[in-house]
């Protein structure tokens, strides 16, 4: 089906696997967009397999699928080429009322699949997804422009701290528009204290995030100025009433919108 565009699975009970192992490369070299709905046996979604099939897809939407797990396998095991492995064209992610899902990538991919193209993912009703990005993923989307997570109970960070250097600075040049909302175990947005650069952030939207670490502006410890970035305070022990995080937050806004902003640490 070298010519199929659109991709999508609904109510589809029986179905255990999306791909043969036995097909081409180019079977799919047109596909654009997939749409997965209620497909409640499916465990994975792209298994390692067929990762030179999704090159041209630009948006996948999977929901209500009960048993999945992982939306991409990586097979660590395999070799990055001189030409720095696969380059996808994914634009926008959007996974919803997936009960099951673990993790979006099986482990990090670490430039096996690079997801240089995105611009959106709203992740939502994920409740045992802990982490939204490895390390090297959020290194890689610099055209990423909005995130969405909301309502996954035993969601702790978004960039995954776990195998990632202290030397990782991360920065999303394009990211406009950031919401948490109802995430009760939160605690990081990334755990490594460096400033995280957003130039272009104009909404940080927190709503029910109690865990969340408090947000204030660091002072340069050489020079004594302020650097103006927001990150957490690890003074801080008790959790703040509502009416304080409020208060917290609206200071917030305050720096995100100075036209000095330079970057934010969570």
């Amino acid at each position: 089906m070298p010519n199929l565009e659109e991709f999508d699975l609904s109510n589809m009970n029986s179905l255990t696997d999306i791909w043969e192992t036995k097909v081409s490369v180019d079977s799919f070299s047109s596909l654009m967009s997939m749409n997965i709905e209620e497909c409640n046996k499916l465990v994975k979604i792209f298994p390692s397999h067929i990762e030179g099939w999704i090159e041209c897809l630009d948006n996948l939407k999977v929901s209500r699928c009960k048993s999945v797990e992982v939306i991409f396998e990586i097979n660590d095991s395999q070799a990055i080429d001189a030409f720095g492995g696969i380059d996808t064209n994914l634009e926008v992610i959007l996974l919803e009322y997936l009960p099951k899902l673990k993790q979006l990538w099986s482990t990090d991919p670490d430039g096996i699949l690079n997801f240089k193209k995105l611009r959106t993912i709203n992740v939502a009703n994920c409740d045992e997804v802990r982490n939204l990005f490895p390390a090297s993923v959020a290194k890689d989307v610099q055209k990423l422009e909005r995130m969405s997570v909301s309502s996954c109970r035993k969601m702790e960070e978004i960039v995954a701290s776990q195998h990632a250097s202290e030397a990782n600075l991360l920065a999303f040049p394009e990211l406009t528009c950031v919401r948490l909302d109802r995430l009760p175990k939160i605690k990081h947005f990334y755990q490594q204290r460096h400033p995280i650069k957003c130039p272009k952030l104009k909404e940080f939207s927190v709503y029910k995030c109690q865990r969340l670490k408090t947000f204030i502006r660091e002072t340069c410890k050489t020079t004594n100025e302020d650097e103006q970035f927001v990150f957490s305070a690890p003074e801080v022990s008790n959790t703040p009433s509502s009416s304080q995080f409020e208060k917290m937050f609206s200071k917030f806004f305050i720096i995100l919108f100075d036209k000095e902003y330079k970057g934010i640490k969570i």
